[in-house]
């Protein structure tokens, strides 16, 4: 089922762009890593950045009101991920949301992290995701190696430290979602290749 963006940022359907913006600001606030809660905040704070990426964008929320979905553009091929941007949305924190003194760097640190980390979506065979493979691409002009595992699971999730975008405080994370690509027309090898991988598992 596809997950309810809008009841994940705790706003209405019809929220304005400025509403979202502060359901954002007021989520990843609550719900960021640093604060404590393990893999579950973790996992919160990306489903709270996966949301503002699309409400944040209006041709992408426009496509998941219609679709429920607001996947971005996939470019496959030989080891190489397809991949949907993060959309870092036009915060300024130089003034620290208004707050004067040591708050104002608070917040500024908090949400200059949050809006560092970058969230990715790759595209890979079912032979890759059986098998494992290397994963190589650019992402602002950095080249990227990322081994993925034999058995890898569609959506699972890889965290790769310090190839997100910089900030005052450091460099964020880049998080690659990975999504399994089911053939529709397979030759006539392929086929027979499934069927007996099928005959096996009975």
């Amino acid at each position: 089922m596809a997950k309810n963006y809008y009841d994940i940022l705790g706003i209405s359907k019809n929220a304005s762009a400025d509403e979202v913006k502060v359901a954002f600001r007021r989520m990843a606030l609550k719900h960021h890593p640093d604060k404590g809660g393990g893999a579950e905040a973790e996992e919160k704070f990306k489903e709270i950045n996966e949301a503002y990426q699309v409400l944040s964008d209006p041709q992408k929320r426009s496509m998941y009101d219609q679709f429920g979905t607001a996947d971005g553009p996939h470019f496959g091929g030989g080891g190489q991920g397809g991949f949907g941007g993060f959309n870092q949305g036009d915060f300024d924190f130089s003034g620290g949301f208004g707050f004067g003194g040591g708050l104002g760097d608070i917040f500024e640190g908090i949400f200059g992290q949050a809006m560092a980390h970058l969230q990715v979506q790759a595209e890979i065979s079912v032979a890759q995701a059986v098998l494992g493979d290397n994963l190589h691409f650019k992402i602002d002009g950095k080249d990227i190696e990322l081994p993925i595992p034999a058995g890898t699971q569609d959506g699972q999730s890889f965290k790769i430290r310090g190839k997100g975008r910089a900030y005052r405080g450091g460099v964020g994370d880049l998080i690659v979602s990975v999504r399994v690509k089911i053939p529709r027309n397979l030759s006539r090898e392929q086929r027979e290749l499934f069927e007996q991988l099928r005959r096996l598992d009975r």
